[in-house]
């Protein structure tokens, strides 16, 4: 049965009625590929129905209802200011998923329709952006709460999940008085910790490469700190071997919210700045080295090591130590969507959501396979690296009629600083008809690869307490 586009007008603010939204139906009901577009009218009553046409199956956002979704559009066009800002809140509020459907009808919108629509594309994109990044903040106190339900009350609030042993004293409660303030997941996290006598191990074998389990006897006590959406610690400040004379090592873990997936983490030793009791800065060996880790899988930690000038022997502590992490986050995810076709069509329009931009650079339909290339691009990043393979474990995936296609083959054919472009064969089922192949390929990517800075203090970090002879002998021979 053929699908057919219902077609509505209403009046725009200056006089003129635009065309402001669409509802593909069939048998009286909305069809999945409802599409959007505008052009100008004569003057026609609101709402007057001008015309039904054919369409093609389109991508949708998934859970999105659609209807909704389109007459919210059509709302941005409204005469009365506050049905329109009403529209403009309603659809902010289904989040960064309605993204690619918006950019599909910017093309067509007009005035303030196309205005609205801009804004709220920068707006969800910025928005889902920065939640990515910023610190979680669980808003409820955990004063008096048993200690694994102040566990699970932190894992819920966004930061994610970190393994907890079985053997944590469940009678415990977290101590202090009942507040409002929001803390942020670490702050928090840390609370519970000494509430239930816990530490993070990590030398634990566990995806997240932690795991938090009751302190035992022996069990060293190290000096953290809470900064952003990190904690670090430093795990100890020890001399080196007699072969390496005249430095200390440094070596410091830095834990990351578990929601949070970096692809790169650097430590720059010119940021480092670390002071005794007295004033005394203590610089690195290597000020022009940069330390950097790439994590893997879904571990959420990883440990820096750096070398230190000797201090005197007289200092057993250093008083603080400064510097600033780099962090590399691939932020909010986005499913983005081209429509295919076994007909010859023209090439759709690249997709530009947040600093992500996908093209559909090629589609081939034969009997039996389906062939498709997609280019994704960002702004020039140090995380896109050749040597970096995290962009390229992101398969490409196809459906048609709604049912999954099998993968031939997959794989990246070109990339730079920039981003790169992926190939896939599908095989398409024995009974396809080509000419009437209608489908949808996806790619999930980030809307953005961001860098920022995580500054961070710790203070009172003490030196080996009980240094072998020749530690004892690089600290007598500055």
């Amino acid at each position: 049965m053929q699908a057919k586009r219902l077609i509505v007008c209403r009046r725009c603010a200056s006089g003129f009625t635009v065309l402001v939204w669409a509802a593909a139906v069939l048998s009286g009901a909305t069809h999945p590929g409802a599409t959007l577009q505008a052009e100008a009218f004569q003057t026609a009553p609101k709402d007057a129905v001008l015309s039904q046409q054919p369409t093609s199956e389109e991508p949708r956002p998934q859970g999105i209802d659609e209807r909704q979704l389109l007459r919210l559009i059509g709302q941005l066009g409204d005469p009365e200011r506050s049905r329109r800002e009403a529209a403009t809140v309603a659809i902010e509020s289904l989040g960064i998923e309605v993204l690619p459907q918006l950019e599909a009808q910017r093309p067509f919108m007009v005035g303030e329709t196309a205005w609205r629509l801009a804004m709220l594309r920068t707006r969800l994109a910025e928005h889902a952006v920065a939640t990515a990044i910023e610190a979680t903040r669980v808003p409820e106190s955990l004063a008096g709460r048993p200690v694994l339900e102040a566990f699970e009350m932190v894992f819920a609030g966004g930061g994610g999940r970190l393994p907890l042993a079985a053997d944590i004293d469940r009678s415990l409660v977290v101590a202090g008085s009942r507040d409002a303030v929001p803390r942020t997941y670490f702050e928090q996290l840390d609370q519970i910790l000494a509430a239930a006598d816990c530490l993070l191990d990590f030398s634990a074998e566990t995806p997240r490469g932690v795991l938090i389990r009751p302190r035992r006897n022996g069990d060293p006590t190290h000096v953290a700190t809470s900064a952003g959406p990190v904690r670090l610690e430093v795990v100890g400040v020890t001399a080196v071997p007699a072969t390496q004379p005249r430095a200390i090592r440094l070596t410091l873990r830095v834990l990351w919210e578990p929601r949070m997936q970096p692809v790169m983490l650097q430590l720059p030793m010119a940021s480092l700045i670390v002071e005794t009791a007295s004033g005394e800065v203590i610089p690195p060996k290597q000020r022009a080295a940069v330390a950097e880790v790439s994590p893997r899988g879904s571990q959420a930690t990883a440990t820096f090591t750096t070398l230190l000038s000797l201090p005197p022997a007289s200092v057993t502590t250093l008083a603080s130590l400064r510097g600033t992490l780099r962090m590399w986050v691939p932020a909010a995810e986005i499913a983005v969507r081209f429509p295919v076709s076994g007909s010859p069509q023209p090439p759709p329009p690249a997709q530009t959501l947040g600093d992500l931009t996908v093209r559909l650079e090629s589609l081939i339909a034969s009997d039996t396979q389906l062939t498709v290339r997609l280019r994704a691009s960002y702004p020039p990043t140090e995380a896109l690296a050749s040597h970096r393979t995290w962009i390229t474990s992101r398969p490409l995936a196809c459906d048609v009629g709604g049912l999954p296609l099998a993968v031939v083959s997959d794989r990246v054919v070109d990339r730079d600083e920039q981003g790169l472009a992926r190939e896939a064969v599908f095989a398409l089922p024995e009974d396809t008809h080509q000419p009437s192949l209608r489908g949808t390929v996806s790619w999930q990517l980030p809307l953005a690869i961001r860098d920022f800075p995580v500054d961070f203090l710790l203070r009172e970090i003490p030196l080996q307490s009980t240094p072998s002879s020749s530690d004892a002998e690089n600290r007598e021979g500055l």
